[in-house]
């Protein structure tokens, strides 16, 4: 069992790459809005931005676009909306948005939910603000459940599969990926994943893509 004193350093080595894993991606953003070749959007939450890992392009989206580019022979360009706690209502009202002004994008990951069950009390307004974002998103799109394997989170995961499958969208889960056990696999804050971790998340989504599957870090 690990000792108190540890977690907390964890937490905080965590806490302290939300800021500058937000910048990288921001940034990013601004850069790869003008550029050419193929375009990856992402709505989400901190695993998106990457927050556990080593560095900010290690998150699975950053994993996804760097397999898009490795089948392609050509250089994706990554929007990545996402922000650090973000639930449903952000998507909906802030992600969707800012998503309404972009280039059309070739692909599109949206993994949200997670936070609405950690913290929303609602289950009815998180089925109906999953339901309403999943209608909202692009063509081309790669809906991801909430995690969790609460009976609430099957609950709004079913939601999520039949309004996706309903449009005709993919619906990938990078939660359940085969391999190491879930220590090794979490930050520091025994919460977000690490590199292995976001490598294992990004497998299912490159599969599904035809795209090589990231290595997994030794």
């Amino acid at each position: 069992m690990l000792a108190a004193s540890t977690v907390f350093t964890g937490l905080r080595e965590v806490v302290d790459q939300i800021e500058p894993y937000t910048r990288y991606w921001d940034a990013r953003n601004q850069t790869d809005v003008d550029g050419d070749g193929p375009l990856l959007l992402a709505f989400g939450d901190s695993t998106a931005l990457g927050v556990g890992a080593s560095q900010a392009v290690n998150s699975y989206i950053g994993r996804l676009g760097e397999a898009l580019s490795l089948r392609d022979g050509t250089e994706w360009r990554i929007i990545n909306l996402s922000q650090s706690g973000a639930r449903l209502k952000d998507g909906l009202e802030r992600q969707l948005p800012i998503a309404h002004e972009l280039p059309t994008p070739d692909l599109t990951v949206c993994c949200l939910g997670s936070n609405d069950l950690t913290w929303g009390i609602d289950s009815s307004k998180i089925h109906k603000q999953m339901e309403a974002l999943i209608e909202a998103l692009p063509p081309e799109t790669i809906v991801c459940p909430a995690a969790g394997a609460s009976q609430r989170a099957r609950s709004v995961n079913k939601v999520a599969r039949t309004t996706a499958t309903g449009r005709g969208l993919a619906f990938v889960n990078p939660w359940g990926e085969p391999g190491p056990g879930a220590f090794e696999r979490l930050a520091g804050d025994r919460f977000h994943p690490n590199d292995l971790g976001y490598a294992l998340m990004a497998r299912p989504l490159a599969r599904h893509v035809d795209a090589p599957e990231p290595d997994l870090p030794h």
